[in-house]
C-alpha cells in the first residue's frame, strides 16, 4: 500500500496563504491535486496540514473536495506526516508539497518505480544538493518503517521541521537519487511573489489543458526565458537552510 501525503499550511512568511492563492481562478492546492489524480503506483492521497487556526480553509477545502485531510502539530512536521499517513497503514510513502503546484503523476510514478525497483529505503529525483535538484516537482519515497523510526528518534530541531533529514543523514537507511530530466535546472517551486509569477505564467501559457509533463514546461521555458527571470533570485530549499542555521538539539 502506497500513500501519498501532501504538506499544506497557510503561514508562509514570504507568501501568505500560498497553497490557496488561485492561478487561473484555481487553487494552488486543487491544481496539485488534479495533476496527481492519475500517478497508477498511488493508492491513498491525504493532506497533512495543522492545528493553527489559519489553516482552517485548508481543512474545508479538502472537505469541499472530498480529499482526505490530517491536522496536526505545526511546528513539529514530521510528527503531523507520520501520523497524517498512519491510518492508512501504508508499506510505503511518497512525500509531496502544495507549494509545487506543477509536480505531475509522471514524475511520482517514476519516482516510485525507481525507488521499488532500487530495494532502497528512501529514493528521489531531488533534494540532494547540488546534483539531484527538481525543484518544483520533488518527489520523495520512502518506506514507512523509516518514517516510523525517524518520528521515534529524531531530536534534532531541522529534523522535526522536515520531514526526511533524518533519513537521509542518520546513515541508517540506504538512499539514492535519479532525476527526471538529466537537463533540468530550475526553481519552480512557490516561496514567493516572484516563484508565483512564473508559476502562474506557465500555468497561463498551456490553460486550460492541466495535464502538461515536465518536458512541456522544459520546452516552454527553452522558448521563452523571460519567464524563468522573472525568478532568478530565488533560492533553492532556503526554508531548510534557515534550519539548519538554526539548529538544535530538542529535548
Amino acid at each position: 500500500m502506497i500513500a501519498l501525503v501532501i504538506q499544506a499550511r497557510m503561514g508562509s512568511t514570504r507568501l501568505p496563504g500560498k497553497v490557496l492563492r488561485e492561478i487561473c481562478g484555481v487553487p494552488m492546492l486543487a491544481l496539485l491535486l488534479s495533476r496527481l489524480k492519475d500517478a497508477k503506483r498511488i493508492d491513498a492521497i491525504v493532506v497533512a496540514t495543522s492545528t493553527d487556526k489559519l489553516d482552517d480553509a485548508i481543512a474545508e477545502f479538502c472537505a469541499r473536495f472530498g480529499v482526505a485531510c490530517y491536522r496536526g502539530s505545526e511546528s513539529d512536521v514530521l510528527d503531523r506526516y507520520y501520523k497524517a499517513a498512519l491510518p492508512f497503514n501504508p508499506d510505503h510513502v511518497v512525500r509531496v508539497t502544495a507549494d509545487c503546484p506543477l509536480n505531475h503523476a509522471e514524475v511520482v510514478d517514476f519516482v516510485v518505480n525507481e525507488y521499488i525497483n532500487s530495494g532502497l529505503d528512501y529514493f528521489s529525483n531531488s533534494n540532494k544538493e547540488p546534483d539531484f535538484l527538481e525543484d518544483g516537482f520533488d518527489v520523495e519515497v520512502f518506506s514507512f518503517a523509516a518514517l516510523e523510526a525517524a518520528w521515534k528518534n529524531a531530536c534534532l530541531l531541522s529534523e522535526r521541521e522536515h520531514v526526511t533529514p533524518y533519513i537521509k543523514n542518520s546513515g541508517h537507511y540506504t538512499c539514492g537519487w535519479k532525476k527526471y530530466r538529466a537537463d533540468y535546472h530550475t526553481k519552480l517551486s512557490v516561496d514567493s511573489p516572484a516563484d508565483f509569477a512564473a508559476v502562474t505564467a506557465i500555468f497561463e501559457h498551456f490553460a486550460p489543458e492541466r495535464q502538461f509533463g515536465m518536458a512541456d514546461v522544459l520546452d516552454l521555458l527553452a522558448k521563452k526565458p523571460e519567464i524563468q527571470r522573472l525568478n532568478s533570485d530565488s533560492i533553492i530549499n532556503a526554508g531548510y537552510a534557515k534550519s539548519l542555521k538554526n539548529d538544535r538539539e530538542i529535548e
